[in-house]
């Protein structure tokens, strides 16, 4: 009885172990931050991608295709907001291209 219990928390006692080990070892490696580079989504008359700007900077176009706008932003991390770089009317430049 006095065996099986000793059996128990050894093998209790190792697996403990390995898992401080695993943990310690899924932590301590190099922080690889997410990025949502080149995402689309489409709901309605919406559509929203993103875009590489610099290594460390995004931006986002959302197309309001109802009403042929495309504004472009930016998320500035300093300040946590989205800032409008620029409004873009799709009617104009796609009329413009036009022959």
């Amino acid at each position: 009885m006095n065996d099986s219990k000793n059996l128990t928390i050894s093998v209790l006692s190792i697996t403990a172990v390995i898992l401080l080990a695993a943990v310690i070892l899924a932590t301590s490696g190099v922080h690889n931050p997410a990025q949502a580079v080149g995402m689309l989504d489409r709901g309605g008359d919406y559509i929203m991608v993103t875009a590489q700007f610099s290594e460390n900077d995004e931006i986002i176009y959302i197309t309001d295709a109802a009403a042929q706008i495309t504004n472009v932003y930016s998320y500035d991390t300093t300040r946590r907001e989205l800032i409008l770089w620029d409004q873009i009317d799709l009617k104009r430049v796609l009329g413009a291209a036009r022959p």
